[in-house]
């Protein structure tokens, strides 16, 4: 008993995978976010689907035992979001950890991502990266969301409504020193009105303000704290404070105690210094 989770296009239609529509074709159900978003795809490629099933956050246990129910009778059956890949952001995880504890085999097909698009499309680091879902709107979840952005070596990813972005960019400008933060903002990915911002926070903002029409569609903004350089700065700090009393091989140890920072890193980066002195 196989259940299929399907990534829909996070724009243009065109984006959905040979093997996703060779599924959709031949399911006995079919499990969505949105019927009328999701008729929307089925009428584009002229799929027809014998059951439709609404699931979102306000469904219950009831909704999830007869989807259930269906798979263990045999029936081919699949999950799919409003756009892009389900339960990123969207309902799903319940249905799925139930199936799983069914022994219900789960097959995840690969395919849109608007988080990954952004991504590699952003010019920030992509070795590591973090997804934290949306930007919140109370202050005090707003100072955890933005210390876990600071603390984290890699780029940090997450959504923001259009109504609010240019808001939320200013309380991180003016709350924050983000000045070493590069940030970049992706607009209506493969949409026909597909925008990047890259920059420091205020260039951003400036750009924001003088687009007219910008501040519509859907947003992914991404940041990187430049974690490198700011660890760089602080080791440069030790050195130029204490540099008088110690030698540099003592400093070194004395900072990788403080810091963690690999001794080759930090010896180095003191004989450079020493060498400009």
């Amino acid at each position: 008993m196989i259940f299929y989770i399907i990534p829909t296009p996070i724009g243009n239609l065109n984006d959905l995978s040979n093997r996703s529509l060779k599924i959709l074709s031949s399911l006995d159900f079919l499990v969505v976010e949105n019927f009328s978003t999701t008729r929307k795809l089925l009428n584009y490629y002229s799929l027809k689907v014998p059951k439709i099933i609404t699931y979102n956050d306000q469904s219950s246990a009831e909704t999830r035992s007869k989807i259930y129910e269906r798979i263990k009778k045999g029936m081919s059956g699949a999950l799919v979001s409003d756009s892009g890949s389900p339960l990123i952001s969207d309902p799903g995880y319940k249905l799925i950890n139930l199936l799983i504890k069914e022994n219900i085999e789960i097959v995840s097909i690969p395919g849109p991502s608007s988080i990954l698009s952004a991504l590699v499309a952003s010019g920030l680091p992509t070795d590591r990266f973090q997804f934290l879902g949306f930007f919140p709107r109370k202050e005090k979840e707003k100072l955890t969301f933005v210390d876990s952005i600071q603390k984290f070596s890699g780029t940090s990813i997450f959504f923001d409504s259009p109504k609010r972005v240019l808001k939320n960019l200013l309380w991180l400008e003016q709350s924050f020193d983000v000045c070493k933060f590069d940030i970049c903002i992706a607009k209506e990915i493969s949409k026909l009105n597909e925008q990047y911002l890259r920059g420091k926070p205020l260039d951003i903002i400036k750009l924001i303000s003088e687009k007219k029409d910008f501040l519509r569609g859907e947003f992914v903004l991404l940041i990187n704290p430049n974690y490198e350089k700011v660890q760089n700065f602080q080791l440069e700090s030790f050195y130029v404070n204490f540099s008088r009393y110690l030698p540099i091989k003592d400093l070194t140890n004395a900072v990788h105690e403080i810091t963690g920072e690999p001794k080759n890193k930090i010896y180095k980066l003191f004989l450079t210094l020493s060498k400009k002195a």
